[in-house]
């Protein structure tokens, strides 16, 4: 006769939560019509920050909340549709060691007074850098209880580079009720190229960074006004520090009353004519966004 094995009600358990367990982790490595892993399975057990660190494209289009993303070596995309909003003490999206970020839609939002998304080296080289290319929806820096507002988007790190097609980058909310996030900030040898955008908040670039307007501008002390080529209207304070530099570049397709320049001078600063042609890639338009509207729907 065969030998029976009984458990008690407490072994019994905790088999049946190992089998369960098992279950799971087998679940989390499966692959869905596509051959490609969802984000979903990506996801730690009991845990409220993702890490992607397998060189994969990764794609968000549904909604998150209190989750954030960290990303080295690999691409994120986020899609119309992708809501994030970012786990305690976290930015929504960090991007570290040579990783690509490609915004097409969606909102990203900061946790309190931490930056909605950031682009990172995380290392001393440019071999490194990363990369972001933005065409709409909304960073915004997160809403701060007792302090000030978080940064929308931090780009940091040598050769670290973003070029900005549209969207809205909104500075986060103080505890005062005051915009005092600020909608970029540039640092350590990195550059933000802009094409298209709306801009609420004030920029920064330092450490021998450098943030790019591509339009008819004209800079009057830290203020640059003036329209991009698509259109869209530009007035931001753009502060610069340890050697941090902005720069004004008209462009060819578009003819301005008056050329990019920078005051106070003797005489204007004009930017050069034509400058070397670049790819928009499938630039979108950017959308015109209530940012009250938006904020009553995220906080």
């Amino acid at each position: 006769m065969p030998a029976v094995l009984r458990l008690t009600s407490s072994a019994a358990a905790a088999v049946l939560t190992l089998l369960l367990l098992s279950v799971r982790s087998v679940s989390s490595v499966l692959v869905d019509d596509n051959n490609d892993f969802t984000l979903e399975r990506s996801l730690q057990l009991n845990s409220n920050v993702t890490i992607l660190n397998d060189g994969a494209v990764h794609t968000i289009n549904e909604k998150f909340y209190k989750k954030s993303f960290h990303v080295r070596n690999t691409t994120l995309i986020l899609e119309k549709g992708g809501t994030l909003t970012a786990a305690e003490d976290w930015p929504g999206i960090r991007l570290v060691t040579s990783s690509t970020f490609n915004m097409n839609g969606g909102i990203v939002q900061g946790w309190q007074d931490t930056p909605a998304v950031e682009l990172h080296n995380g290392q001393s080289s440019d071999d490194t850098a990363s990369f972001a290319d933005i065409y709409g929806g909304a960073i915004i820096g997160g809403k701060s209880v007792d302090g000030v507002g978080g940064d929308a988007f931090y780009v940091h790190g040598f050769g670290t580079k973003a070029n900005i097609f549209g969207g809205l980058f909104m500075g986060g909310i103080g505890q005062d009720d005051n915009m005092e996030g600020l909608s970029i900030i540039v640092q350590n040898f990195a550059s933000v190229h802009i094409y298209s955008g709306s801009f609420q908040g004030e920029m920064e670039v330092g450490k021998g960074s450098n943030i790019i307007f591509y339009g008819c501008f004209l800079q009057y002390g830290a203020t640059i006004t003036g329209e991009f080529v698509d259109g869209t209207q530009l007035d931001v304070v753009v502060k610069t520090k340890n050697d941090g530099t902005v720069s004004l570049i008209a462009v060819s397709e578009q003819v301005c009353d008056t050329q990019p320049s920078m005051q106070p001078t003797g005489f204007p600063t004009i930017s050069p004519r034509p400058t070397p042609a670049f790819s928009y890639g499938e630039m979108m338009r950017p959308s015109l966004i209530s940012a009250s509207i938006l904020l009553t729907l995220l906080l």
